[in-house]
């Protein structure tokens, strides 16, 4: 087996055909056809089922892929180390991006990676919290901005700063709400949020029983923060979140915020990375990047 196959299976995989493989990576079918087929008789399993649209992945080659994918990161990573410098590092950075922060983070971060690092290339990934911090574990993502990293998370942890959250109701919905607001009332209230163990679902579940004594029992778990919001809109119930998440709806007016008592609703903002690649010149590069836009976020 050579890193030559693997990367010619994992562009089979990638563009779903052997032709059309051929095509992007520029190499004669005929030569990529023989090499995938070296590879199954050397491992003994068909890696790919044929049929008049392409290739599909057989179990052994969806094992393979997963193996695959991470020797030649690996490999891919090792060069770009040995080429790096603390001045001008070399290679690519997955990033994940908690789907709080992204709308706020994303742009000004690409466009300071460029301008600082040209030979770094970023590869950007959205999702929330929990997911992210194992993504990281799991080698998926390299850097990740998150929220409330647990100890026992074992990664190597920057914290970028913290923020409040407010409940978030539509227009139509506030006028059911009577002022002020206290925390009995909201416990009243039908909630829409991250399933459980989202770690904002966790601080909230946390919050609630140490101040009340029970947690919320109206809740939809919903794993997605442009689904809450839209539901929020659509008055179907509320929800509790971070200004972040809310610029462009509160700009319009679909949505408006009620403050908590101070310091009730507070989470940590942090870059994250495994601690196996937090060494890693391009790597610290990009984490410095991150901490350096969101201060001037935090600052406007």
């Amino acid at each position: 087996m050579t890193l030559t196959q693997l990367r010619y299976f994992l562009a089979a995989v990638r563009y779903g055909s052997i032709s059309a493989a051929a095509q992007h990576i520029h190499v004669a079918q005929p030569a990529l056809s023989q090499r995938l087929k070296q590879l199954e008789d050397e491992l003994g399993e068909s890696l790919f089922v044929r049929h008049s649209r392409g290739v599909a992945l057989t179990q052994a080659g969806e094992y393979l892929y997963g193996q695959a994918q991470e020797i030649v990161q690996r490999v891919d990573t090792l060069g770009q180390t040995f080429r790096s410098s603390q001045d001008n590092p070399f290679g690519r950075v997955r990033v994940g991006l908690s789907t709080a922060v992204n709308t706020r983070l994303c742009v000004p971060l690409i466009e300071r990676c460029a301008a600082l690092y040209p030979n770094v290339e970023l590869s950007l990934s959205e999702s929330m919290s929990g997911t992210l911090l194992e993504w990281v574990q799991e080698g998926r993502v390299d850097v990740a901005v998150v929220y409330d990293v647990p100890v026992e998370a074992g990664l190597e942890v920057i914290r970028l700063g913290s923020e409040c959250l407010y409940l978030v109701t539509s227009a139509q919905q506030l006028k059911q709400l009577t002022m002020p607001l206290d925390l009995e009332q909201v416990l009243g209230l039908p909630l829409i949020l991250p399933a459980f163990p989202q770690t904002l679902r966790v601080m909230i579940e946390q919050t609630f029983q140490s101040q009340l004594g029970q947690i919320p029992s109206d809740v939809q778990d919903v794993d997605s923060t442009y689904a809450i919001k839209k539901l929020v809109i659509a008055s179907k119930g509320y929800s509790i979140l971070s200004k972040h998440s809310l610029q462009d709806e509160l700009m319009r007016k679909e949505l408006q915020i009620i403050p908590f008592a101070s310091g009730l609703f507070q989470r940590s903002i942090n870059v994250v990375s495994r601690k196996d690649q937090a060494a890693e010149v391009v790597v610290r590069a990009v984490r410095g990047v991150v901490q350096e836009v969101w201060q001037q976020i935090a600052a406007g």
